[in-house]
């Protein structure tokens, strides 16, 4: 009889041992992961409650000044603040849109390149959530309801100052008119503005962050 070779048993033990170990480590891998991703949920769910603290604090704020500015205000005055009021609505929801749309792979290479605003372009877009968040809802938002008491000062003025003779039903007319003219100028220009800007998505974005990056140290 011949005795049987130990070599090859002791070889494919040391196989199985080496499958087993990786195994092991891509199981250890698979679990970071996990707990990687629901460190990562955790965080974005605590995200509602900051914007509800953020808006209510901006709201009151915004509105009590405007509350203090406008009353009694003049025509030219609060036709002034409605435009402002409204290139600012306009604007910041151009850059919550830009932020969804943009490709943040041109950022990745100019951020490679030492670009200045590239890192914060990279933030920005890999955060396009919390971004369009904060400039579509919160402050979009903020700005169509101080948009609306701009127009009520208006609708006030021209009642007090020009129709004191006219009819209640013309009256009623020029106040729905004022509104209708308001609501139209911002409908029409976010229009006009989300086109532009998912057109130009990385140029604004890339703007914003230059932007930025003059008050804040990029890392």
């Amino acid at each position: 009889m011949k005795n049987s070779d130990p070599v090859p048993l002791r070889e494919q033990s040391e196989t199985n041992e080496q499958e087993q170990n990786i195994a092991v480590s891509q199981s250890a891998q698979t679990d970071k992961k996990k707990e990687k991703n629901e460190k990562k949920k955790k965080k974005h769910n605590l995200w509602p409650l900051k914007a509800f603290v953020i808006t209510l604090f901006l709201s009151a704020g915004v509105n009590a000044a405007s509350e203090l500015v406008l009353s009694d205000a003049q025509i030219w005055l609060s036709c002034l603040l409605t435009l402002l009021i409204l290139a600012l609505g306009v604007a910041f929801d151009m850059v919550g849109t830009a932020a969804t749309s943009c490709d943040v792979e041109p950022f990745l290479a100019m951020a490679s390149r030492k670009v200045k605003g590239a890192k914060t372009a990279v933030k920005l877009s890999k955060k396009s959530h919390i971004v369009s968040s904060v400039c579509c809802d919160i402050v979009g938002d903020i700005c169509g309801i101080v948009s609306g008491v701009c127009a009520a000062s208006i609708v006030l003025s021209v009642t007090r100052d020009f129709t004191e003779n006219l009819s209640d039903i013309a009256n009623f007319f020029i106040k729905v008119a004022i509104y209708a003219i308001i609501s139209t100028m911002t409908i029409t220009f976010k229009a006009i503005g989300k086109n532009y800007a998912v057109n130009r998505a990385n140029n604004i974005i890339f703007g914003v962050a230059k932007f930025l990056s003059v008050f804040r140290k990029e890392g």
